[in-house]
């Protein structure tokens, strides 16, 4: 079994103060659905069903291409792979097979999410990739720790690949701070991100990717530990964001509930909504430039066939 570090912003005591206050905003924060076992197990089902991302023949092919043009500006030498938010490692195992492809041998891999289970499950798969040595992980919550590299030292000789893969669509940009917390000059970041085509049936499409019963009963779980509702009362919708568009996803009482917490209880009102989930969707062009505002020289985005998934490759300028 991999060791796992566990920062102090992913202890009980932080998860029930951080729920806790954002039930009083109206709001389950999307980190909180990835936290608890059968919440982890049910987003892996949902993810494997649909998401882009998983699809040999779309959302694979951008991650594929951006792989390549990774290992294209990658230095000789050892690698260390670290997978910021990398919920259970699937598309991190990927870049780390074709590494190793390539005759590396001198690879290491670390994990990183918010969530123990899911980051556990990213060790493990990670592990699998032969000749990697995946035999640490840190759970962490990006959102509260902005500096990662105090939870990584001692930095490991040779160049760090930092994915940060779906993060943006679920967190925002405040996501790509801690990931370049990690990178000094010459480090590689591929960033990944969905996106909105431009075709007319393109957010009809989009949103059978959360309407659906799989995505309900996932956000449900949380819902139902604590009071608030479960997957029948979830209701989806468009909304602008700073990126372009998101869809929410709300839950509005009817009657007024008192969420509890760790024993800690939370009073909601009656017809007031509470955010139960943000996903973001970006653009080709505005990802390249969110990367390269955070001082990377930008070598490529790569635009899955359907056009919903992009992954941008940055070099670190220092």
């Amino acid at each position: 079994m991999p060791e796992v570090r566990i920062d102090e912003s992913v202890t009980p005591a932080a998860h029930r103060a951080g729920l806790t206050a954002a039930l009083e905003a109206r709001r389950v924060d999307n980190r909180f659905h990835y936290a608890g076992g059968a919440a982890a197990a049910r987003w892996r089902a949902l993810a494997a069903e649909h998401s882009p991302s998983r699809d040999d023949a779309d959302g694979l092919v951008a991650y594929e291409a951006a792989a390549r043009t990774a290992l294209g500006v990658l230095p000789d030498g050892p690698v260390h792979v670290i997978g910021v938010g990398c919920g259970d490692g699937v598309k991190e195992r990927r870049l780390l097979g074709a590494l190793a492809g390539t005759g590396r041998r001198d690879i290491a891999a670390t994990p990183v999410d918010v969530s123990v289970p899911l980051v556990t499950a990213a060790a493990e798969a990670m592990q699998a990739v032969p000749v990697v040595d995946a035999t640490h992980a840190v759970a962490v919550d990006i959102t509260l720790v902005r500096d990662l590299s105090p939870l990584l030292a001692p930095r490991l000789p040779g160049t760090r690949v930092v994915t940060l893969f779906g993060v943006l669509s679920t967190v925002g940009d405040g996501a790509l701070a801690p990931a370049m917390s990690l990178l000094r000059r010459g480090d590689i970041l591929l960033a990944s991100a969905n996106l909105l085509p431009p075709s007319p049936d393109a957010r009809d499409a989009v949103m059978a990717q959360y309407d659906n019963r799989p995505t309900r009963e996932w956000l449900g779980t949380v819902l139902t530990e604590i009071g608030v509702g479960g997957a029948d009362d979830i209701r989806f919708r468009w909304e602008r964001s700073p990126t372009g568009d998101m869809v929410v996803g709300e839950v509005t009482p009817s009657a007024p509930v008192v969420a509890s917490v760790g024993g800690v209880t939370v009073g909601l009102a009656a017809g007031m909504p509470i955010r139960v989930l943000e996903s973001h969707r970006h653009s080709a062009e505005g990802l390249s430039r969110m990367l390269a505002a955070a001082g990377l020289d930008v070598r490529a985005t790569c635009v899955s066939p359907s056009g919903e998934e992009g992954v941008a490759v940055g070099v670190s300028r220092g």
